[in-house]
This record gives structure tokens, sequence and C-alpha cells, in this order.
């Protein structure tokens, strides 16, 4: 019992000076997909949130729509039509899309309390935290972010609020714009200057092999992605995900991670372990960083 008891006080102490590293720094995550469906794994990642508020971080978290949007639209008999990977978004659809993206808000939130946290659903025009303008007019009500609002989020994470923000932003007229929730994570991390950006969805990391997971690169600087892109190695739906981490890390962002949300704290693990179980991209190599010792590099 003791000898249990002397292996969580180590792992506490560890984790100090990372502690001290990131207190009061904004922290990034986007969660997504198949894993905002899953309420175990919700949960997790929820309470590694609230743990990270308490020890005097200020996380965001920002999430998708996705699964739910779709299963409300084919419920009204409206059929889903995507051009680019975008939602084609019809003032119909926009309503549906608003009504689920608040309906999950308000239930994260709701989970955020319940796990002992504090949150506040950033939901417009109630709260105008995301500037938007019209993507393309060929697929309707959908934006892409052109501003944050960071007094706002500073005002609400700096009384320990972790910030709920949902995939909407708002154009001309106050009129709500469908917005890829990645773009909107992209957008909050660079315009809080957040220490971290992480992506959270059922993606392990860059792989060498994409149907091996034991291919997964630790640690990768801008550098080695545009060299992995010329290779052929990032590809495929990874390429637009990689291509928009680069512009986030030229534009002030520290680091930013991709992680498997499936896998049971999965922020923690990536944050404050030496490799991480997901894959860190940095704008440049720390100190005397080489090829040899890649997989050694310290990825704080």
């Amino acid at each position: 019992m003791v000898d249990d008891a002397t292996k969580k006080a180590r792992v506490l102490i560890e984790a100090l000076p990372f502690l001290k590293r990131f207190h009061h720094q904004f922290m990034v995550v986007k969660l997504g997909g198949e894993p905002i469906e899953d309420p175990a794994v919700l949960d997790s990642l929820l309470t590694d949130l609230v743990w990270l508020e308490q020890v005097g971080m200020r996380p965001i978290l920002v999430h998708g729509g996705g699964k739910s949007i779709s299963r409300a639209m084919e419920q009204a008999g409206l059929k889903p039509v995507f051009h680019q990977g975008r939602r084609v978004t019809d003032p119909t659809t926009m309503a549906i899309v608003a009504r689920e993206v608040e309906r999950l808000n308000t239930h994260i939130v709701d989970r955020i309390i319940a796990l002992g946290g504090s949150a506040i659903g950033m939901f417009p025009p109630r709260h105008r935290l995301i500037g938007g303008e019209v993507l393309d007019p060929a697929l309707g009500l959908v934006g892409q972010p052109v501003s944050v609002d960071r007094e706002l989020l500073t005002r609400f994470t700096s009384r320990g609020l972790i910030a709920v923000v949902p995939p909407l932003s708002i154009g001309a007229g106050d009129q709500l714009l469908n917005t890829n929730a990645d773009d909107i994570a992209l957008a909050v991390a660079t315009g809080m200057s957040a220490e971290k950006l992480v992506f959270c969805s059922n993606v392990p990391g860059v792989l060498l092999d994409p149907k091996d997971p034991s291919t997964r690169l630790s640690s990768l600087t801008v550098a080695e992605v545009r060299d992995l892109i010329a290779k052929g190695v990032i590809r495929d739906g990874m390429l637009p995900k990689v291509e928009s981490c680069i512009r986030a890390l030229e534009a002030g962002v520290r680091k930013i991670h991709i992680v498997d949300a499936g896998i049971p704290h999965a922020l923690l693990l990536e944050i404050f372990t030496a490799e991480g179980i997901g894959t860190e991209l940095k704008l440049a190599p720390q100190g005397a960083d080489t090829a040899a010792s890649a997989t050694q590099r310290l990825r704080r």
C-alpha cells in the first residue's frame, strides 16, 4: 500500500515542472467525430479538462456536431449533401444545425458541471465569440472564421470557467453560419496565442503506415511534416489538417497535438509524459535535437 502511495506521489512530483510552466496558459481542445458520441470517452476527456483547469491551466473546448446533425436531417426527410468535405447548408439545414449544436453544447456543459468543473456554453448570438464570413456561396450558409473575441474568452476563463465553443460563427446581419470545428479551433488557438492546441478524434496521430498504429511518429517539426507531405506519407484527410496546423504554428500557437480520444485520459498522457500517446507538431526543433534522438525529444 505504501509503495502504491509512493508511486502516486512520484507522478505528482514529476508533473510539477509542467504544471508551473503551463499555469494560466490557454489550451484549446477540439473534439469531434465518433468520440463525441461515446459517453465514456466524452466523460474521460471532460474529466481531464476539469483537472487541467483545477491545477491552473485555462482549457477551451471546441466541439463539432457531425453525426447528430445528419441523423436529425434524415429524421426531417432531408438528405445531407457534402461538397469537398463541407455540409451544404440552406436555411432549413441551418436551423437543424443550430438546434443540434445547441443541444450538444448544453449537454457538454452539463457533463462538465456533473464531473465537478465549471463551464459556460459560448453559443451565439448570446455570446458573439466567432465572427465569420461566407466561405463559398455555392455551399450556402457555411462560414469561415475571421475574428475571435479574445477579451470575452479571457474574461470567462480567468474566472475558472471552461469555455465550450460550438462550430458556429456570426456573419453579416447576425446570420448564423455553419463553420467547420477544426477551423474554429485553429482560429481560437491562434487568437488566444494558445500554448497548446489538441485535436482529439479517433486518429492516433501521424502514422508512417496508415494501417499500422505502431508506426506513429511522436514528434514532428514543420520541416519534417513538409517532407512527409512531399513523400506522400501524409495524404488524404490528414493533409488539410496538418496544413492548417502549420499555418497555426506559424501564427504563434506553440505546439499542436493529434491524439486518439479513445485512450483513457488521453489529454493527460499526451501533455505530461515524455513521448505522449499521439503526435505533437512544433515549428522547429528545440535546442540540439537531432534525427537520432527524435524519439527521445522533450515534448514540452
